[in-house]
């Protein structure tokens, strides 16, 4: 039931994740606008992050990056780049020099995200993805688990001497070691 229910969450993870509107989520399109607050610090992300952009030939210490709202001009937004950030997806940060909804475009660098702006929406197809790990992990262990013990009760090799019980048996007044108890022993001995 484990490895089905890991399935399932598996399946609902590949499906969620292409409706999100995240740069880690594949084929994602940023939204139109963003909500941001003014002096909040907001990361810009782009699909495949700084490696990307590196491939693309495009010089991060020079972004070239601008904001507008509804109809207006573009005016220029300083982005603060790390070309050797260990970040996935994250290019850069700014601060929102306003409050409210403004779209953002960085020249040469593709649909540019804020997954951190303040519409932007939560990643439940990541909850998807540690539930599957999870039962799927739980599921494979119980499973060879539960294969080993059906075949515990079969004997994987032929019993030894030392594998079965010996006793020691009175033989009138003597004590002497019988050697392996079984079927043919005397019934004092089988207990």
């Amino acid at each position: 039931m484990l490895l089905l229910a890991g399935l399932l969450c598996w399946g609902l993870f590949r499906v969620i994740s292409g409706t999100e509107h995240h740069a880690y989520s594949a084929g994602a399109v940023p939204p139109v606008h963003i909500r941001v607050t003014a002096t909040n610090q907001y990361t810009l992300s782009v699909p495949g992050g700084v490696a990307a952009l590196k491939r693309r030939n495009v010089a991060l210490k020079q972004a070239q990056c601008a904001w507008s709202t509804n109809g207006s001009a573009l005016q220029a937004l300083p982005v603060s780049t790390d070309p050797n950030t260990k970040a996935t997806e994250v290019v850069g940060t700014f601060i929102a020099p306003i409050t409210g909804d403004i779209h953002i475009e960085c020249s040469g660098w593709g649909p540019v995200f804020v997954d951190d702006a303040n519409n932007a929406t939560g990643d439940p197809a990541g909850y998807f993805l540690v539930l599957a790990m999870i039962t799927l992990t739980l599921g494979v262990g119980f499973g060879l688990s539960a294969l080993r013990t059906s075949t515990a009760g079969r004997p994987s090799r032929a019993a030894r001497e030392y594998d079965e019980i010996e006793g020691a048996v009175h033989l009138g007044d003597v004590l002497r070691e019988h050697g392996e108890v079984g079927g043919g022993d005397p019934g004092d001995v089988q207990r």
